[in-house]
């Protein structure tokens, strides 16, 4: 084989493993880049024409999310919420947003040891925050983008691209948005809380069920209590691990529950939600299918329920 082969052949796109997938379906989702990338190797290769690969793994620096190319963004500070969960804020140049729909996702790109992983996550802050944007993330201690995650500090650049998916809301269009969300499911339902409660027009109800191990693992209680105030927001919680409700400030004990969410209990809060409810879904796979599975046993038909 001739140098110039191995020149090329090192330059060749490498296929992407099905672990580098984030699994949201992202389009344009890495391997369709990895097929575009491909393309353009061929084409430069037969044309024997390295700069037709000037454009490959595009990235930006110019804080513009594009779905294609990874933008750089830096950290601007980093708080730990509970053991294994952290609160992370990136800056935006002044005045300027990051352009998201509500509950879209983005993309972040890591690398470990030499292997580059990606994972999608959903901003929870406002969708017109300017100057920032903020992202919940939960780091797993076998996880190989949670090696990547923690090792974070304020002002490194971090890559995302996006964004992608979202929920197509219209305010007034639901009576009444029942949201179940496990853990860091809660990240597409606050941008949708706050902009319901930010809108003086938008008059539909919303009931939240957030489902966490503790009361201790209950993320952003501030932002959670200042949301349950609004007439139109009510909030409950199932707490799988905690026993007893004595221990808990008075405040959450008459809307907690112990134990597991069932269908039993998903049927008790659509019986008392004030309107006909459209459900929103958010959590690990297996809770998206047990949730989809229970709404199915009390009678809600695919259309009135939707998952992220």
């Amino acid at each position: 084989m001739s140098e110039s082969e191995d020149d090329w052949l090192a330059l060749k796109p490498s296929e992407p493993l099905p672990s580098q997938c984030c699994g949201s379906g992202c389009k344009p989702c890495i391997s369709d880049l990895y097929q575009k990338e491909l393309a353009q190797w061929e084409k430069a290769r037969a044309k024997k024409d390295k700069s037709l690969l000037s454009k490959q793994k595009e990235q930006s620096c110019n804080s513009e999310l594009n779905p294609d190319t990874f933008t750089a963004f830096s950290i601007n500070s980093v708080e730990q919420l509970t053991q294994d969960t952290y609160l992370y804020r990136f800056e935006l140049p002044e005045n300027s947003s990051l352009g998201l729909s509500l509950g879209q996702h983005v993309v972040l790109r890591g690398e470990v040891n030499g292997l580059e992983v990606q994972r999608a996550y959903t901003p929870i802050s406002p969708v017109n925050a300017e100057g920032y944007f903020d992202v919940l993330i939960k780091c797993y201690a076998s996880g190989l983008m949670s090696q990547y995650i923690k090792s974070w500090k304020k002002g490194e650049t971090i890559f995302w691209r996006g964004p992608f998916g979202g929920f197509p809301y219209r305010p007034n269009k639901y009576g009444e948005l029942l949201m179940l969300a496990s853990g860091t499911g809660l990240a597409p339902m606050l941008p949708i809380l706050q902009y319901v409660t930010e809108n003086e027009d938008d008059e539909t109800f919303i009931t939240l069920v957030g489902c966490f191990r503790t009361y201790e693992n209950i993320y952003l209680k501030p932002l959670l209590q200042d949301l349950s105030r609004y007439w139109n927001v009510r909030m409950f919680y199932i707490l799988s691990q905690e026993h007893s409700l004595k221990e808990l400030p008075w405040s959450y004990q008459k809307n907690t529950y112990t134990d597991h969410i069932n269908e039993n209990l998903i049927k008790e809060i659509i019986g008392s939600c004030r309107r006909k409810p459209f459900v929103l879904i958010c959590g690990s796979e297996a809770f998206n299918k047990d949730m989809t599975t229970c709404l199915k046993a009390v009678g809600l038909e695919e259309d009135s329920y939707f998952a992220f």
